[in-house]
């Protein structure tokens, strides 16, 4: 900036809004944060020192059972065990089902490559513990020179939203201010040279370097105590030399300003300012109408004390600060152990008050006449009469000494105990049903019902982080379509065959011979599903137990390959793609087995038709008998019905012969069987080779 006057008055002015909002709340939300953090962390952080001091000086002990520990540890672990899926889905333009699900696997190869995963949980952390998250969203060109999406946790007393907002999108802010400490070496990184060493030298006249060490001043460290103050004399912290640390005010304010944009023919809008002249052509050449319009744009204002580094409208559409708060309300945060820390105060409390109690009424004291002892004065007894093996010899003609009974502890104490205890669980949300825990004579499945059921008590804090996961999925894919469209290659993870993700190049807008973009990741509208995901581990043994129950219980023939490919194996890619080759290759026992079947199965066939053609046979005889005797009808029917037979048609069972028909005698066979004659014996005299 050339104008010296302008410059300064930036920069102060960015001060000065810096100090309204300190004084409209954050210095108080920074003491409140601070403190909500020592009652996670215990360790004797929950005692305040004066009060520690005072129960101390009493002679009574401090003890500490720190239970906010294990409902914050239990909210993040759901959080950690379900992980965020963004899925983007066409809505106007030129967007389609294949653009979609490149996009998808794009912004998932940005979220991977930046670690969101880690960067969540710090943020969910630093919600429901300390009431605000924040996470930071904006392109990095460190390891490529055309840009990669990059997110980042901000500690949360170190940002300071807009005192008056009412809406949780800071779409709706004012303006969002960070506050940052860099070191000369840093800033000169930045910034450049020129701004470090006027930093250096504006500090030294316009910050007050005496009061930065004293009760009103900064004491900045990441593991130290907060500065109560963030006045603007203050902008330096540390003896002089490379390691001091100056403040960096980071501003993004929102604005109105006349912009150029690209309405579609769908009537969509984009802005495209700033875009090369020939993209803008292009957009024309293709229908795209391109004009100018009032946007709401972002301010982004960088200053130091006195200095203004960076006063420029933002490249990026949003302010780079997308928020998590567990619980909002007009404006208004608040974690989950805002409530709770009265809680555990009184539990602290009662518990060393017990503790105390005990100690005092381990031994309670003799009482005896005085000067009775003979090995020990009363002042020497009075000081040592709580010891272990006491020896005491009595003077003669004195009383014995009788020990005083302790008191019992009171009741009510015990009482207050299990109050506290039992409300921790009520403030937190966080009970033994959501733990996992349950009686010994329940069920795993039951334990798992009374689970999800314990879930909705946290329905307010997770819907909150499903609406932060939504303003970073909506980033992302502008930053995604906005830098990201020139030619490049990048690589993603594919599942294979067998489940195990391997890493496959993507061609991302490549010019084609006839003229079109392979995979135009800056053309359409979409529209986003997050979802969460359960965390692999407890997902894959989910599958693999279905798997087995279908398997098992229900008999569906599922290849052996895929039951591997579903658990948790470490080398199950070899397991499975052994039994795969191992399907497809002839087995010994195998083929024998099924040989074997098939035997069984011809030999049972011809013998059912053995059966049947006997049959056959045995009626023809049975009919020509009839026919020749037709007296014997009648004995055959009875017979048949003694046996009890049934028959399948009408009455009788064995018909008589048919009138008209001739009777007569007939030579009675001694064999039946329709594989040999009926008389054998006939054979021998009547064949070929019978003798006359």
């Amino acid at each position: 900036m050339t104008d010296t006057t302008r410059h300064r008055d930036v920069a102060r002015e960015v001060f000065w809004r810096l100090e309204e909002l300190r004084t409209r709340g954050h210095e108080t939300y920074m003491l409140h944060a601070r403190r909500l953090e020592d009652y996670y962390l215990g360790g004797g952080r929950q005692w305040r020192a004066q009060d520690r001091r005072a129960v101390e000086e009493e002679g009574r002990p401090a003890h500490e059972v720190n239970v906010c520990l294990q409902a914050i540890n239990a909210a993040a672990g759901y959080q950690i065990q379900n992980r965020v899926d963004m899925a983007y889905l066409p809505k106007g333009g030129r967007a389609d089902e294949a653009q979609a699900k490149v996009l998808s696997k794009v912004i998932k190869h940005a979220l991977e490559n930046t670690e969101y995963r880690y960067a969540e949980t710090d943020a969910f952390m630093d919600g429901i513990i300390q009431q605000r998250g924040y996470l930071d969203i904006r392109m990095d060109y460190s390891d490529n020179e055309e840009g990669e999406p990059r997110i980042i946790t901000l500690d949360p007393l170190d940002v300071l939203p807009d005192a008056d907002a009412k809406g949780y999108d800071p779409d709706s802010w004012a303006d969002c201010t960070t506050t940052r400490w860099l070191t000369a070496f840093e800033i000169e990184q930045h910034y450049g040279r020129a701004a470090a060493q006027e930093i250096v030298g504006s500090s030294r006249n316009y910050c007050d370097t005496d009061n930065w060490w004293t009760d009103v001043g900064v004491r900045r460290e990441g593991f130290a105590s907060m500065p109560p103050s963030y006045a603007m004399s203050v902008g330096y912290y540390g003896t002089e030399g490379p390691w001091r640390r100056y403040r960096i005010v980071d501003r993004q304010a929102n604005e109105y300003q006349p912009t150029l944009v690209a309405r579609w023919p769908t009537g969509d809008l984009r802005i495209v300012e700033g875009l090369p002249s020939e993209h803008l052509g292009w957009l024309i050449d293709q229908g795209v109408y391109v004009t100018r319009r009032r946007m709401r744009r972002v301010r982004w204002q960088v200053c130091a004390p006195e200095v203004c580094l960076y006063d420029q409208l933002s490249p990026y559409e949003h302010i780079t600060v997308v928020p998590y708060y567990p619980y909002f309300r007009r404006g208004r945060t608040i974690g989950m152990l805002d409530n709770a820390v009265n809680v555990q105060d009184i539990l602290n409390k009662f518990i060393s008050q017990y503790a105390h109690i005990v100690n005092a009424s381990a031994n309670g004291g003799w009482q005896g006449e005085a000067n009775a002892l003979a090995n020990m004065t009363d002042e020497q007894f009075a000081e040592d009469g709580a010891q272990t093996g006491l020896v005491l010899l009595r003077k003669p003609n004195t009383q014995p000494f009788q020990k005083i009974e302790p008191n019992q502890p009171p009741t009510g104490i015990e009482k207050m105990i299990e109050f506290a205890a039992g409300h921790m669980q009520a403030v937190t949300a966080i009970n033994e049903s959501l733990n996992g825990q349950g009686g010994a004579d329940m069920s795993g499945v039951a334990i798992q019902a009374r689970q999800h059921a314990a879930q909705q008590a946290l329905g307010v804090t997770l819907d909150n982080l499903g609406r932060t996961r939504k303003l970073v999925s909506t980033r992302m894919r502008k930053l995604v379509q906005r830098f990201m469209g020139g030619p490049r290659i990048i690589r993603i993870s594919e599942p294979d065959p067998y489940g195990v993700d391997r890493r496959v190049p993507l061609l991302l807008n490549m010019p084609q011979e006839d003229g079109t973009i392979l995979n135009d990741l800056t053309l359409g509208e979409y529209d986003v599903t997050v979802t969460e995901q359960p965390y692999t581990v407890t997902f894959d043994n989910s599958q693999f137990e279905q798997l087995r129950t279908m398997v098992k219980e229900m008999g569906v023939p599922i290849p052996h390959h895929l039951i591997v490919k579903a658990s948790t194996l470490a080398n199950k890619s070899e397991i499975a793609d052994a039994l795969r080759e191992a399907e497809g290759k002839a087995d010994p026992v195998a083929e024998a087995e099924a040989a074997l079947k098939q035997a069984q199965a011809r030999l049972a066939h011809n013998q059912a038709v053995s059966e049947a053609v006997e049959t056959q046979f045995s009626a023809l005889r049975t009919a020509e008998i009839i026919t020749t005797i037709p007296q014997t009808a009648a004995i055959a029917d009875a017979l048949l019905r003694s046996a009890g037979f049934e028959d399948q048609d009408a009455a009788p069972i064995v018909p008589s012969a048919l009138a008209g028909g001739e009777s007569g005698s007939i030579d009675h066979a001694e064999n039946t069987y329709p594989l040999t004659p009926d008389n054998p014996n006939r054979g021998l005299t009547a064949g070929m080779t019978a003798t006359p």
